[in-house]
């Protein structure tokens, strides 16, 4: 019984991402001049993870058996955290500033 009920949750699992990804698909070709900002958005995600991974070093740790590869995936997600982190920070400060001299 308990693997009847892990297949079928496996099954709507990848039903429901199935749909999400489809529907968010036909919304594109529909509406595309109003998800051109989100395109945006979503590659200059892409395009800081990127610059993020070709900045991480692929040390391996031994220790914790994580090789090269598994190691720059760390290291650029991590990059990437903090460009994000400080970017918001400063857009935060600027909005403020700005807002002083209007």
């Amino acid at each position: 019984m308990i693997d009847l009920a892990l297949y079928l949750t496996y099954f709507l699992v990848i039903a429901a991402i199935l749909l999400v990804l489809g529907f968010a698909v036909w919304f594109l070709t529909k509406n595309f001049k109003k998800s051109k900002n989100t395109l945006l958005g979503a590659l200059s995600l892409v395009i800081i993870f990127i610059i993020a991974y070709a900045l991480s070093s692929g040390e391996v740790y031994e220790k914790f058996q994580i090789g090269e590869g598994l190691s720059k995936l760390i290291g650029g997600s991590i990059i990437t955290l903090y460009i994000l982190f400080f970017g918001t920070i400063a857009a935060a400060i600027y909005s403020e500033i700005a807002k002083l001299f209007k």
